[in-house]
């Protein structure tokens, strides 16, 4: 399916499809900040918004890797609780660069901690496996506690490739799995200019995705 418009942003190399599990790393738990704009990156106007993301089945694939729970699952977001959004961010941050945001439509608090999962969808809408490489950056993953409408943010950055080449991951969609899930949420993706963007060209080296965090102060990809 194309990506709608919503809002808009350790190392182990891993392929992630649409069932992989984002894992999590055990870190002090804190309250999600209601972050002010900066300055130098362009946060979404609506960040604390409720726009509805469509969830998918889980696939067989490969985990993210061992995680040691925070939260007990009845605290935990779930897939179903959550929005993603994408926001590209300008050439002067980081070309091919995004901040996630994953904020809770839920009527409930929960809580969110460690990284997200991607994978990608093709034109069709068939599910299509990228390369996934997690960091802890800008640092060690933070438990943030959701309100409703309240967001987590975390960088995305990859590197752009030709269309023509046969390696090139043409995608029409991406797929986010919230931390210890094993479903996922069809992502709104959004250009710098706040439209849609219904493709992405990402090489062969796929993703390098940044821990969750709960102020979108620092999460851009800036290398």
């Amino acid at each position: 399916m194309r990506l709608r418009k919503a809002m808009a942003v350790a190392v182990t190399t891993i392929a992630l499809g649409l069932g992989a599990v984002a894992c999590n790393d055990e870190v002090p738990a804190t309250s999600a900040a209601s972050a002010p704009a900066a300055s130098h990156t362009p946060v979404p106007a609506g960040a604390s918004s409720t726009g509805a993301g469509a969830r998918t089945s889980a696939k067989p694939g490969i985990p993210a890797g061992t995680a040691k729970p925070t939260a007990d699952a009845s605290s935990r977001c779930h897939t179903g609780d959550l929005t993603v959004d994408v926001q590209l961010q300008p050439s002067s941050i980081l070309p091919d660069s995004a901040m996630v945001l994953v904020t809770n439509k839920s009527s409930r608090t929960c809580t969110v901690y460690g990284y997200l999962g991607y994978g990608g969808l093709r034109a069709d809408n068939s599910p299509m496996v990228v390369k996934t490489n997690r960091v802890a950056y800008p640092g060690a993953p933070m438990a943030t506690t959701l309100k409703p409408g309240d967001s987590a943010f975390a960088g995305l950055k990859w590197s752009s490739c030709d269309k023509a080449d046969p390696n090139c991951n043409v995608l029409a969609g991406l797929t986010v799995t919230p931390p210890d899930e094993t479903t996922q949420v069809t992502a709104n993706v959004l250009s710098v200019d706040g439209k849609p963007v219904d493709q992405l060209l990402v090489s062969a080296a796929g993703f390098t995705v940044g821990s969750l965090q709960p102020t979108h102060e620092g999460v851009d990809f800036t290398s």
